[in-house]
């Protein structure tokens, strides 16, 4: 598993399955590659997320 896959939430996870499956189902290269684009959209959402929390985390440690 690679880190965005980690910070994902099960929604995300979710709605990645179900754009992977719509993209067996694509009739143009330019559906594929607005999904894929989605896709990786998503997971850097998470990982932004994951990172923002981690460091607010910390934050609240050293008060």
């Amino acid at each position: 598993m690679d880190q965005a896959t980690q910070c994902m939430t099960q929604e995300e996870t979710k709605i990645i399955d179900k754009l992977k499956m719509e993209m067996l189902n694509a009739v143009s290269l330019q559906d594929l590659r607005f999904y894929k684009k989605e896709i990786h959209r998503i997971k850097e959402q998470a990982v932004k997320r994951h990172g923002f929390f981690n460091k607010l985390q910390q934050t609240a440690q050293k008060l």
